[in-house]
């Protein structure tokens, strides 16, 4: 009998040190391992805290109805997840901008109005900035992701999903100054297409080649959902858990254009480096970290692909960005040097024991109802 109080006790106790270490200890250890780029810069530098593919998962997740308890299920805890690590790990940070590298959803192109609603609502609670007592003027900027608009194919048949996108979330093409670094958003899934010429893909040319053709003196950051081009089996870095991932296209019929692609092709990273002639390229869409480096005219470029804040997309690392943007030293001649960044990986174990607490509770109060059986 006292062996078996032991046990119960024990028990208990370890689901309680789960509890506590899943609700709060996780987000504790994941927002003490990582910090600003440097406690030493100047005052004119921005802080810039970054998120990609959240990618809320719906009924195109699973294949699952909307009124399923298994998808419902998922989703309150893969949102409980991404949403204390957003209000627990990046907000305590301060940043002084917040940027999301696109895919705000799963199925955004193919959800009918009131589902995609519904999603718009979970995006906002999940990512709110009102709770941590922020300044309500910090500016939130967001790519749009062939999760959110989808590919050039899809456009042609139903342009209604852009003019859906771009009334919640802003235009896709835009530019935005930050710590004197200008920051160019392009919407990439419109810039490969077909053999027929859309005026999506126009009007994101245009608007690229409007800003190559400026003399601005601030050094600019590229901002792609879909990373540039980069030849099979290139290596990605320290930080990647997975499997590096090569190119593929997927080309609709009779050239209306593309319905999936991992990298922007070739003669496009080309051409966007050879205009913008960025100091770093930010890019999403992998769901795990790379970091490459692009040998062009003018110097070697940087580009850093975010991996999801997700831990339900793929990724048992989820994690974010944290940039300081600023003018560079007086003393300094090289551009690069008004970037820095860390990027910022949790360890899988917060993840796994945040979304896995609620069956160690279960088992523990099956062991006590045993306890109880057993002591009648």
């Amino acid at each position: 009998m006292q062996s078996a109080t032991r046990l119960t006790l024990l028990l208990c106790a370890a689901w309680a040190a789960a509890l506590l270490y899943g609700e709060m200890g996780a987000y504790w250890a994941a927002h003490l391992s990582c910090s600003w780029p440097s406690a030493h810069l100047p005052d004119n530098h921005v802080k810039v805290a970054i998120v990609a593919d959240p990618q809320l998962m719906d009924s195109t997740s699973l294949g699952l109805p909307q009124s399923s308890l298994v998808l419902q299920a998922v989703e309150f805890f893969t949102d409980l997840n991404m949403r204390r690590s957003f209000q627990s790990v990046i907000l305590p940070y301060k940043p002084d901008v917040v940027l999301f590298l696109g895919d705000h959803f799963d199925g955004g192109p193919y959800l009918p109005n009131k589902e995609w609603q519904e999603s718009l609502f979970r995006f906002k609670h999940i990512f709110s900035m009102n709770e941590q007592r922020m300044n309500p003027h910090v500016p939130v900027y967001y790519l749009s992701g062939n999760h959110d608009i989808g590919y050039s194919a899809f456009h042609s048949i139903h342009p209604e999903v852009i003019r859906r996108y771009e009334k919640e979330f802003g235009p896709r093409n835009f530019h935005f100054l930050a710590g004197k670094v200008d920051f160019v958003v392009v919407d990439a899934q419109t810039l490969d297409a077909g053999v027929k010429e859309s005026k999506e893909r126009s009007s994101s040319w245009e608007f690229i080649k409007t800003l190559s053709s400026g003399k601005e003196s601030n050094p600019k950051v590229l901002l792609t959902h879909i990373p540039l081009y980069r030849p099979d089996n290139t290596a990605c870095g320290p930080h990647r858990s997975s499997p590096i991932i090569n190119q593929r296209v997927s080309n609709a019929a009779m050239g209306q254009g593309i319905t999936y692609q991992n990298y922007l092709s070739k003669e496009t990273s080309d051409l966007l480096l050879s205009l913008l002639k960025p100091v770093l390229v930010l890019s999403g869409h992998d769901h795990d970290q790379c970091t490459v480096v692009h040998s062009t005219p003018f110097g070697p470029v940087t580009e850093h692909t975010l991996g999801t804040i997700s831990w339900q997309q793929g990724n048992l690392y989820p994690s974010f960005m944290l940039l300081s943007a600023g003018a560079k030293s007086t003393n300094s001649t090289d551009s690069s040097h008004e970037v820095h960044l860390p990027v910022c990986v949790y360890h899988p174990s917060a993840d796994l024991l945040a979304s896995k607490w609620p069956q160690l509770s279960s088992f523990c109060k099956h062991i006590c109802k045993l306890h109880e059986v057993g002591g009648r």
